[in-house]
């Protein structure tokens, strides 16, 4: 089990930040966080940090942000140097076809900073492939699988 934060606060994330590619701070919200919470082991410019954190990021939005969503939306994982999960529609219409851009309900979904904590253990306990190369943030948990194919979100 991950240690506990100093506060208990939730970390709060903007659900209409799933409707950029600079959302979640380009992708980079959760990185002073971990690193802050002992997560610092990792050389923060290297390639294994970059999908490390957006790893947790992307399972802790799929896990915890998503399911809390309102709107019927179709959320997806990027590969890039931006915000890695977004979606693509929202209440069936293509995100393209929007102006103005939809408002997601409720508009911000706090997670406990525990359960960010619980997730990056569990990536960090399985960063690396069979071949030693850093895993892809492009891979999802089997609890992030199970919940897409709960919601009918495509895999």
């Amino acid at each position: 089990m991950p240690p506990k934060p100093d506060d208990e606060e939730d970390v709060v994330f903007e659900t209409d930040h799933l409707m950029t590619k600079w959302g979640f701070m380009d992708g980079e919200l959760l990185e002073e966080f971990l690193v802050a919470n002992g997560f610092d082991a990792i050389d923060t410019g290297s390639e294994e940090w970059f999908h490390f954190s957006r790893r947790v990021l992307c399972e802790v939005v799929e896990c915890c942000v998503l399911p809390k969503i309102q709107n019927d939306i179709k959320p997806y994982r990027v590969f890039g140097n931006h915000n890695p999960m977004r979606v693509y529609e929202v209440d069936g219409v293509h995100m393209s076809d929007f102006k103005p851009p939809p408002v997601l309900r409720p508009m911000s979904v706090g997670v406990p900073k525990w359960r960010v904590l619980e997730a990056a253990a569990s990536i960090y306990s399985s960063r690396f492939s069979e071949d030693g190369t850093p895993q892809s943030y492009m891979t999802r948990s089997a609890e992030a699988v199970a919940i897409f194919n709960a919601e009918s979100w495509e895999v």
